[in-house]
């Protein structure tokens, strides 16, 4: 019997997947009933209840309108015991738009119980995101 994966572990993964492009393995470890935050002020901003409802309004989005986009992690510290996961990334791709790159510091916070990832924060300079895509 293999032991459980830490927090740490199950964000690592997502990241790694979908640096790898590997989505749906990216997306194996997020509960159906998700809590998920984007910052205030960004082109993305709200709070979505459910996985439909962050794949309709972030990561279809970000598919339509990025090439490459990505969440390049530098730093993940964990709280295994509270499921605590907060990542230190930059955000890079380009806006189709206005063939604009970004290269954006961002903090992601995600819950993880039970396995399941069920909450995720971004902590984002939304003004200097935006200026890739204006």
């Amino acid at each position: 019997m293999s032991a459980a994966r830490s927090a740490r572990d199950i964000v690592s993964a997502h990241y790694a997947n979908a640096g790898a492009g590997n989505m749906e393995a990216a997306f194996a470890d997020l509960s159906p009933t998700i809590t998920w935050i984007e910052s205030a002020g960004s082109a993305y901003a709200g709070t979505f209840e459910g996985l439909p409802a962050v794949f309709e309004n972030i990561f279809g989005r970000i598919n339509e309108e990025w090439e490459g986009f990505g969440a390049i992690p530098s730093s993940i510290i964990a709280d295994e015991t509270t499921g605590t996961v907060a990542v230190v990334a930059n955000y890079v791709g380009t806006y189709r738009a206005t063939g604009k790159p970004q290269n954006v510091r961002v903090v992601h916070v995600w819950t993880v119980v039970d396995g399941s990832i069920v909450a995720f924060e971004q902590i984002v300079d939304s003004a200097l995101q935006n200026l890739s895509m204006s």
